[in-house]
């Protein structure tokens, strides 16, 4: 832990120093030690601060903060495809590089993570003795606690399989106070703990949020803590209190209109985002953002992340967003035979906003909560909410049976969520196979003279893990690998 402690302060204080006009708080780049915590002024620079650290840090052009993680995790998926010989995530859609430990990626998603934990940890431990007002205090020490929580979420479900395969295994080290170059390196904590760490924090935030109201959406609030608490109650089977929390966090928040899904998935204004990332032009660090893989509209770039054919098939015609597909047969086009998806498109100035979390999800999750409690008829209303907002006819309460029903809740989050990180959390969550079959359509590509030559619509060309087997569950190939830097340093793991 001595390197998470040395390497976190200075950076935080360097992002807390070059924040925006519409980022909440700007302090001098030169406060150090307790300064940092001397009033709740500085401790909301502070996180400030962590959140752009979260969003906006980077090693390299592959790993851009928390989007590494998101474009990683559809990338091990099954309806994402990455471009062969294209700069970006092709290594971890084949399995490489998130079971090798030696690997850059292994490492930045590691200590990043580590150093967002170990930052709350010093505000959650100052901010009472900070000067400033109660309400100052209770609503920094609540946001610095959902940001934990979010953290220890997202890494004990890339370190070890799911919650209700065996809550048991270990974890990841678990720190709740702040490190120092001679804090004692942690052993691994089980599943179960790091779930109970999770929830406790976000009930105490939840308490400590109530009436706090923020200028900004990368501020967790009330509705975040709660669709937190739905994401871990949903992967505990805690079917009630993932409904209830689901229902609590999309409060206010509507879902969109089926013109508004057209619109590039780009702006934190968008009225179903709960919790998003604004970003300025020099925030989006070039090559290294989100959009420089995922979109695929502009005429030079990585444009590494694609559809799979099989994933348009899962779309009815009618539905709004099927007509984000586009293949291409346009033969002086570097992207021809491949299916673009256009979901995700960057602003004109290149300054697109990150969504982490919107009240579709929280449908979806209240829709399968209610399902698997046979409350059928609360499931078709939930996922006919969302059914109606995407174009498409209701679904006729009691027309599916209770696990077709699940199934089709199922497919809806694969067709809602693509490219919001939630690919592989969900194979690892349902413990499921990965499919990923090869296409076999061709596209009529037109010739100068009329005709048509055929053009295979390409799909996927990685249909084994790395030592050549099937895909199978529960495969360690799953699992991101511990770096070999923090196993070399910690002898307690």
């Amino acid at each position: 832990m001595k390197r998470v402690y040395i390497l976190l302060t200075g950076t935080v204080i360097l992002l807390a120093a070059c924040g925006k006009s519409f980022f909440e708080t700007s302090p001098s780049g030169s406060l150090t030690g307790k300064e940092l915590y001397a009033s709740t002024k500085n401790i909301d620079a502070l996180v400030n601060g962590t959140i752009r650290y979260i969003m906006e840090s980077s090693t390299s052009q592959d790993n851009p903060g928390y989007s590494a993680i998101i474009l990683s995790q559809e990338a091990m998926g099954g309806d994402a495809v990455l471009r062969d010989g294209v700069y970006g995530f092709l290594a971890t859609y084949g399995f490489l590089d998130p079971s090798d430990n030696t690997t850059r990626r292994a490492l930045f998603f590691w200590t990043f993570q580590y150093k967002v934990i170990d930052n709350c940890n010093n505000i959650i431990a100052n901010v009472d003795a900070a000067s400033g007002t109660d309400s100052e205090k209770k609503f920094l020490k609540g946001q610095a606690l959902a940001l934990r929580a979010f953290t220890y979420l997202n890494l004990v479900r890339q370190y070890q399989f799911t919650y209700a395969k065996d809550k048991n295994a270990k974890g990841v080290p678990l720190y709740t106070t702040p490190t120092n170059p001679d804090s004692k390196p942690q052993p691994r904590a089980t599943v179960g703990a790091i779930y109970d760490q999770v929830i406790a924090d976000l009930r105490e935030a939840d308490g400590l949020l109530q009436g706090f109201n923020r200028t900004v959406k990368n501020r967790p609030n009330q509705q975040v803590v709660r669709g937190l608490l739905a994401r871990a109650f949903l992967t505990q089977e805690n079917w009630d209190s993932a409904a209830v929390r689901a229902k609590q966090a999309r409060t206010g928040f509507p879902l969109m209109e089926p013109i508004e899904y057209l619109k590039g998935f780009s702006d934190v204004s968008n009225v179903e985002w709960i919790w998003g990332h604004p970003q300025a032009t020099d925030q989006n660090l070039g090559g290294a953002s989100y959009f420089g893989y995922i979109d695929v509209t502009p005429p030079t770039g990585y444009r590494s992340v694609m559809a799979d054919p099989h994933f348009r098939a899962l779309f009815t015609d009618g539905d709004i967003r099927k007509t984000l597909f586009k293949p291409v047969a346009d033969t002086t086009d570097p992207l021809l035979g491949w299916l673009k998806y256009t979901k995700f498109v960057n602003k004109t100035d290149q300054s697109g906003h990150i969504v982490l979390m919107r009240s579709a999800e929280m449908v979806l999750i209240e829709a399968e909560s209610k399902a698997r409690l046979n409350d059928i008829g609360g499931a078709f209303d939930a996922l006919n909410e969302l059914r109606v907002k995407r174009s498409l006819p209701g679904l006729l309460n009691g027309s599916l049976t209770q696990p077709q029903l699940i199934e089709e809740i199922l497919k809806e989050r694969r067709r809602e969520l693509w490219g919001e990180g939630f690919a592989l959390p969900d194979i690892l969550r349902l413990q499921r196979t990965l499919v990923r079959t090869p296409s076999a359509e061709i596209l009529k590509v037109p010739r100068a003279d009329g005709s048509f030559r055929d053009v295979p619509l390409k799909g996927h060309h990685q249909l084994k893990f790395p030592d050549k087997t099937d895909f199978v569950p529960n495969s360690q190939y799953y699992l991101f690998s511990i770096p070999i830097n923090e196993i070399n340093s910690n002898p307690n793991l």
